[in-house]
């Protein structure tokens, strides 16, 4: 046989695969084969023996310890997390009736809608109102832990009412429903239950009230005559402005809502001042005025008074 052939053959020899006449067809070439034979030996020396084998089994031993224990790390942390993670969702998630001692109760008007608020008095829970179902007139108070990983953009709860007048509530399906002075809104909280007469809220509601200042916008305008006009435009829709004059100087800026868009054409309102020159006024009553330069126009509203120099409105009139 060539030695191309007996060296494909030999891996099959030494593991004792060939046959018998195999095994003598390739002794009998080896016998007279010296490059096949130190072929055969260096094949040998690379297949381990059972001893090295063994040791190496021993060698990898320890890795595989370490491999199991990795395993059991990895699911023990994996276990941990888990119970972390639930333990926050129901430390976090868990919500109560909030005691009356812990809410800071207000109330808000905004034309003929009151907005009642709550707002907790510990900077870690957050509120949030339940309605009862049925009922909009009964809600509850709840708290639940502010998550600090998760925190709301509000903290406060709220619940409102739209009044069509001092005898009429708009439900949440828009439907007009009459009120009485024995309809009230119960709040429940955990340790009492308190009620705000719906009668009382829809009064003050109702009731004519001082615009905003954030709500107005003010200007100047001055006519050919020497009248500088003061003009207050609203800035919100549905929002109506009215001036209730007390006295030459002092004026109310008044809102009205109109939840029914029968807006006038004109919602603002203006209060004019006629100068026969930078020192000269004419007063309510027709009479002229002499300026001494301290007289101010006060404008009142919801949450500022604002004074106007009566000298910078002259210098208006003269430009």
């Amino acid at each position: 046989m060539k030695c191309e052939i007996i060296r494909d053959l030999l891996p099959s020899y030494v593991d004792g695969l060939t046959s018998r006449e195999s095994d003598r067809a390739i002794e009998e070439h080896l016998k007279g084969c010296r490059e096949c034979r130190e072929y055969m030996d260096e094949m040998k020396q690379e297949v381990q023996k059972p001893d090295v084998i063994q040791a190496n089994k021993r060698a990898i031993k320890p890795f595989k310890k370490v491999k199991k224990f990795l395993w059991k790390a990895v699911g023990l942390t994996i276990l941990i997390c888990a119970l972390v993670f639930g333990g926050i969702t129901y430390y976090y998630g868990k919500s109560w009736n909030v005691k009356a001692g812990e809410v800071k109760l207000s109330k808000e008007y905004i034309g003929k809608m009151v907005t009642i608020s709550f707002a907790p008095k510990d900077k870690n829970i957050r509120l949030y109102a339940e309605t009862e179902p049925g009922d909009q007139n009964v809600i509850t108070v709840r708290a639940a832990r502010v998550n600090p990983l998760n925190k709301p953009i509000h903290r406060n709860a709220y619940c409102g009412y739209t009044f069509v007048d001092e005898e009429t509530v708009l439900t949440s399906e828009g439907k007009k429903e009459q009120i009485s002075n024995e309809d009230v809104l119960k709040i429940q909280y955990g340790d009492k239950t308190e009620e705000l007469s719906l009668k009382e809220l829809a009064e003050e509601a109702c009731r004519e009230k001082l615009a905003s200042s954030k709500d107005v916008e003010m200007t100047y305008k001055k006519a050919d005559n020497g009248i500088v006009a003061m003009e207050f435009q609203p800035k919100l829709q549905g929002l109506t402005l009215t001036a209730e004059k007390k006295g030459d100087y002092d004026i109310e800026i008044i809102e009205h809502y109109d939840e029914t868009g029968n807006l006038p054409e004109n919602r603002g309102v203006s209060c004019g001042y006629t100068f026969l020159d930078r020192n000269t006024i004419l007063g309510a009553d027709g009479e002229e005025v002499e300026l001494t330069g301290q007289e101010v126009i006060t404008v009142k509203y919801r949450d500022t008074t604002e004074e106007i120099s009566i000298k910078e409105l002259a210098e208006a009139s003269d430009q």
